[in-house]
């Protein structure tokens, strides 16, 4: 079948080869699909467009993603320019925008605010309609931790920050949609390639915060430099329930609520019913450890060896394994790394590392432990907060010891001179060398002595 190409803009210009900025969204969201006539407004992977049933309409405003798109999916009609192109109205049972409306701008066209450019994919929405809208939170966790960066090519439209149409917060960006909202999922680590879509509802279940907790230490893991550690402080933000305020972007879906899931990870729709409750092992040993409580993490150590070996403890909750298990020294090397780069007050006696401080762990249990590699990377060797401060503690335990140096090489000083004085009396009272010749004088001295006392007497006159 011949695709439909309609229209032609912006001709040297790629949103799908990443060069001009962070490429396609990226991921599954197969739950969030329906069939009959949809709607891809924006750049959008070529493994999303593949999963969605029925006829398929995609908007992109480069030319050569449009020939691109033409080409891979030839049953698809393919709108290249701007919003305008969308000249139907009502006419789509569901419209997918997971990058925003961002993007939907071209410079041929007129530059439509945030506003704006939403009112016109409503507009080709019908009334039963299925809307999955992406939005990039300006004050997400992923902002608050990055570096700064060079501006992309991409960035040539007026900031969302002056865009006064584009609702700050996320109970603003639900009222401004203009429907109702039938879930709202927290996106994680960031909206062009998220690993976990966690609703609103499930991030406010205190009794799953373990689970949450668990994912987002996957999700949330840097793999670039960063300010500090983005998982201490996802887990920071589940503690005090801002999770979903300070997540990277949120996706909306309006429209029927049947079939969405209460979280996707990794792909796989999840049933909040489900999961396990209670907290991570990791969060448990932490506690006991910060409190001194021994005979506690002795408790838990031994419980983990026994029921879930080798699982990494911030994967454990209520000893239920979320992620494959494998050699149980490293998963105590990964916890010692966690205790060690995060500056936490632990009970142990100063360990010289990593390893030595996993060994110890394991000496709590009575077992010995032998590593195949070298210890891993912890947040400190990517997060430049977590750096600074094991720079400044380096620092401290330098100094320490640098004075415990100068003590020390001072009474051994005072005491090499004690030693010499004492050698030097021996060595007088044992006639041994130098004393020797010292003793035959004194001697000498004594004989004349006697020997001027025995005349002195003989020529004494009677």
């Amino acid at each position: 079948m011949t695709p439909r190409l309609i229209g032609g803009e912006m001709l040297v210009w790629s949103d799908l080869d990443g060069t001009h900025g962070p490429g396609p969204v990226r991921g599954s969201f197969a739950p969030f699909l329906r069939s009959g006539r949809t709607l891809i407004a924006g750049p959008h992977d070529t493994s999303i467009i593949d999963a969605v049933p029925g006829d398929v309409t995609i908007l992109v405003r480069g030319i050569s993603d449009a020939e691109t798109l033409a080409a891979r999916h030839p049953g698809a009609t393919i709108l290249c320019g701007a919003l305008e192109k969308l000249s139907e109205p009502a006419a789509f049972d569901t419209v997918i925008a997971l990058d925003g409306v961002g993007r939907l701008n071209s410079v041929e066209g007129a530059e439509l605010s945030w506003a704006e450019a939403l009112n016109v994919l409503l507009a080709t929405l019908r009334p039963d309609g299925r809307l999955v809208l992406g939005f990039d939170n300006q004050l997400g966790l992923h902002r608050l931790t990055a570096l700064p960066g060079e501006p992309s090519d991409a960035e040539w439209l007026v900031s969302d920050a002056h865009d006064r149409s584009r609702p700050a917060g996320l109970a603003r960006v639900s009222a401004a949609l203009g429907r109702p909202v039938a879930r709202t999922y927290a996106v994680f680590p960031g909206p062009i390639a998220p690993t976990a879509l966690l609703s609103t509802e499930l991030l406010a279940d205190e009794s799953r915060t373990g689970y949450v907790d668990a994912v987002l230490s996957r999700a949330m893991a840097p793999a670039a430099p960063v300010l500090s550690d983005p998982v201490r402080l996802a887990h920071e933000a589940v503690r005090h329930g801002a999770a979903a305020e300070l997540a990277p972007a949120w996706i909306f879906v309006t429209g029927p609520a049947g079939g969405l899931p209460d979280a996707l990870v990794d792909g796989e729709p999840v049933d909040r019913s489900e999961l396990p409750g209670g907290r991570t092992l990791e969060d448990l040993l932490l506690e006991a450890a910060l409190k001194r409580d021994l005979p506690a993490v002795r408790e838990l150590l031994g419980q983990w060896r026994d029921r879930a070996a080798g699982v990494p403890a911030d994967q454990l909750v209520d000893f239920a394994p979320l992620a494959e298990a494998g050699e149980h020294a490293a998963a105590l090397r990964a916890f010692a790394a966690t205790v060690l780069d995060g500056g936490y007050a632990h009970p142990w006696p100063s360990p010289a590392g990593v390893d030595d401080l996993a060994r110890m762990l394991a000496a709590m249990t009575g077992d010995t432990i032998e590593f195949s590699g070298p210890a891993p990377a912890g947040p400190s060797a990517t997060a430049f907060r977590e750096l600074t401060a094991e720079r400044d503690r380096l620092a401290t335990e330098l100094a320490e010891a640098h004075a415990k140096f100068e003590y020390y090489e001072q009474r051994l000083t005072a005491r090499e001179n004690s030693l010499n004085r004492a050698l030097r009396i021996i060595d007088l009272l044992s006639a041994k060398g130098p004393a020797r010749a010292g003793r035959a004088l004194m001697g000498g001295a004594r004989a004349a002595r006697r020997t001027v006392r025995t005349i002195t007497r003989t020529i004494r006159p009677r």
